[in-house]
């Protein structure tokens, strides 16, 4: 329960929340890129395995559960509220606390994304972001659910559904859409995927816009879950 497993019927409705921004912010990001002519869809249903597409699928599918649960139990359920419980001492308010522990952890996030494949300076900063965008869930509501919804199903969509890159992992096993990818890099985040680029940080900035409005309208306020 300390790290954010209440498992209430609130907790499931914002972890459906999670689920459904994630998959919304990837789509758009294909929308948009597909409509600039900036990939090319050159199959469907592929999968490079002896399998059967929906058997195919599974295996990529748990991966990210599995993902998701432990880099958010790990980052923002035990390092944030440990971090944030260390640092409210003194002067130091709980607000002040849990911010810096927000920041902290967040670009410690990037950091450790910065080993994976074609990995540059763009891309560790952007996932830092990503990591005050998952975070943003718990600092709202004191829970895992909407950043391990979220993370789940960003990683999923990017990789399995619309076929891009993962974080710099080209994913192989089972893709609803393959793609072929142009466009300036800047913007797509060329081999690392979205996360690089400004689409990705485009989908970011509007995540924690849209993570603000839904816990405002499930609470009926937006403050700081500060009490530890």
């Amino acid at each position: 329960w300390d790290f954010g497993f209440h498992l209430d019927r609130g907790w499931w409705i914002d972890f459906g929340f999670g689920l459904a921004l994630g998959g919304l912010l990837m789509g758009a990001i294909f929308v948009v890129e597909l409509a600039l002519g900036w990939v090319t869809v050159t199959d469907l249903w592929q999968t490079s395995a002896d399998l059967s597409f929906p058997v195919a699928i599974l295996v990529p599918l748990v991966a990210f559960l599995f993902v998701g649960y432990y880099e958010e139990l790990l980052v923002r359920g035990y390092l944030l509220r440990n971090l944030a419980e260390g640092l409210g001492f003194g002067p130091i308010s709980n607000r002040w606390a849990f911010l810096v522990a927000w920041a902290f952890t967040s670009a410690l996030f990037g950091l450790l994304h910065a080993g994976n494949p074609n990995p540059s300076f763009v891309s560790s900063f952007n996932i830092g972001l990503a990591g005050l965008l998952l975070g943003l869930g718990i600092l709202l509501t004191g829970e895992l659910a909407i950043p391990i919804g979220l993370h789940i199903s960003w990683n999923f969509f990017q990789g399995n559904v619309f076929g891009f890159p993962v974080s710099g992992v080209r994913v192989s096993d089972a893709t609803v859409i393959a793609i072929r990818q142009s466009g300036p890099p800047l913007w797509t985040g060329g081999a690392f995927g979205p996360e690089a680029g400004l689409l990705g940080l485009i989908a970011i900035v509007l995540g924690c816009l849209l993570t603000l409005l839904w816990v405002r309208w499930r609470t009926g306020k937006l403050a700081l879950h500060t009490p530890f």
